[in-house]
């Protein structure tokens, strides 16, 4: 061969690797860039102070990114070591957990609660480790959701006594239902079958091998170093207060409930314990594969709770979820080998929206748009009312059902649909038509009639607006959000 002509043939080989190269350089650069500028603008538009992001793929931290204020007061910028609560997420803690018990031989998903707690109630002690995870236990709730604090404005151990005398909610393994009982159960059975308080165990066998240095427990009244506090939008105007537009403190204490909140962390420190999981250190992959997997009810339909994790999709592409206070996020695709963790100071910023939209970057069928946002039992519908109009939402439904008499959505499935068009997507119209659904199916809720009446405000509908508002009244007259609203529609 020509020496020349050897030498220019090396040359344009190296010139074409370079430009390789580069151009997986620009690609992940123009990904990492595209993410960032899509998370900065739904800070901007849903006023969230500050915010983390972290994003892992093939059991490697992919971005890691921190944006705007985590003390808005003091003007402290957040960054990679600034702390956030997680709130609920805190319950995938338990869960991983309860997982490592089992695999100590120490217990039995399925076993009785009664095996590992003394002196329950009767109607308590049958129930199984199993449901309590899975929220399915039918448990009466010890919690006012309504008035805030314990039952019966009682503190803890008074509360917890008082709740033992009530009826059980419903019969076990028939419904879903999200309750802070079941996961101080769970957080005793592990503090006795350890020996040590849950806090410690947590350290121990969690936070310290996954190298989570600076992740904790501690609430509003702790001082935690590097801590961003917790902020919401006003829910009045008065003095300097200008509803759903201005700042104020969110006050956070858990300290009896650490099994079900109270974890601060970092979005890296959570990125590398999930790198953890999945790489064997912290649970083996039958236990992680069980922990995942998502309960049923005695139907045989899924229940949306894995053990410790919400379980958000069934059927590919699968994912899982840690939720904390609808302000901070984890979601994990196991099919995908990906997970996304966002982190924010805000209250109500409703992150579980961000995360799916961050992995479609990666993967487009995990877009909200795309349906990957939604439950399985969405998606046979979805499918049809997009080749046929959002208009005969309520015509398929029925089709469907006269073949399969047991299928039937539940409320929050619905309600999460509808919100996800009109909010994320901004599809008005199409989700005006599944809040028409959400209330043929389910006439008497009145959060139904409260997302018409919203659906239809969307839309400048404003006569149908005031009617389901008025609806929304007769069936809940407590409900504030529709008298603030059909005040302002009726002036």
């Amino acid at each position: 061969m020509n020496p020349d002509f050897k030498k220019i043939t090396i040359l344009f080989s190296f010139c074409i690797l370079t430009f390789l190269l580069s151009a997986v350089h620009a690609s992940g650069q123009s990904k990492t860039d595209s993410i960032s500028n899509f998370i900065q603008s739904e800070m901007t538009r849903r006023k969230i102070p500050g915010l983390q992001i972290a994003v892992v793929r093939n059991g490697q931290l992919e971005l890691l990114r921190s944006f705007g204020l985590a003390n808005i007061e003091n003007r402290v910028n957040v960054n990679d070591s600034t702390l956030f609560s997680i709130n609920s997420a805190t319950k995938a803690f338990t869960g991983v957990a309860i997982m490592q018990l089992v695999e100590k031989g120490k217990m039995v998903l399925n076993d009785p609660i009664s095996h590992y707690l003394d002196s329950l109630p009767d109607k308590w002690q049958s129930l199984t480790v199993y449901q309590l995870l899975t929220h399915v236990s039918g448990l009466p709730d010890f919690i006012d959701h309504k008035k805030g604090g314990f039952v019966g404005g009682l503190k803890y151990p008074e509360a917890l006594a008082a709740i033992r005398n009530y009826p059980m909610e419903f019969e076990p393994g028939t419904q879903l239902s999200y309750n802070q009982t079941n996961y101080v159960l769970l957080g005793q059975m592990i503090e006795k079958l350890n020996g040590k308080p849950f806090e410690q165990i947590i350290k121990e066998q969690q936070f310290d091998p996954a190298g989570m240095t600076k992740s904790g427990f501690g609430d509003s009244r702790d001082v935690v170093m590097d801590k961003a506090p917790t902020y919401r939008l006003s829910r009045v105007t008065e003095r300097n207060f200008v509803k759903n537009n201005t700042w104020e403190r969110s006050w956070e204490e858990f300290p009896e409930l650490r099994a079900t909140a109270g974890i601060n962390s970092t979005a890296k420190e959570l990125a590398n314990w999930i790198i953890m999981l999945q790489n064997k250190t912290l649970l083996q992959p039958a236990s992680l594969q069980t922990m995942w997997q998502a309960g049923k009810l005695n139907s045989g339909a899924y229940a949306g709770w894995a053990a410790g994790w919400v379980a958000r999709r069934n059927t590919a592409p699968r994912a899982v979820a840690g939720i904390g206070g609808s302000r901070s996020w984890f979601y994990v695709y196991p099919d995908h080998q990906l997970a996304v963790v966002i982190l924010t100071n805000l209250a109500t910023s409703q992150p579980e929206d961000l995360a799916p939209e961050v992995a479609g970057f990666y993967y487009p069928e995990l877009k909200s748009a795309n349906g990957g946002n939604l439950p399985e039992a969405v998606l046979p519908l979805r499918h049809l009312l997009e080749k046929q109009g959002y208009t005969k939402a309520i015509q398929l439904m029925e089709k469907i059902r006269k073949k399969d008499s047991k299928f039937q959505f539940q409320e929050r499935e619905l309600e999460n649909w509808a919100y996800n068009l009109l909010l994320l997507q901004h599809k008005k119209t199409e989700a005006l038509e599944i809040f028409k659904l959400y209330v043929h199916l389910y006439p008497e809720s009145p959060d139904a009639s409260f997302g018409l009446a919203e659906g239809y405000d969307a839309v400048d509908d404003t006569r149908n607006a005031i009617a389901y508002y008025k609806r929304t009244l007769d069936l809940n007259p407590q409900h504030e959000q529709a008298k603030k609203r059909l005040g302002q529609l009726s002036k």
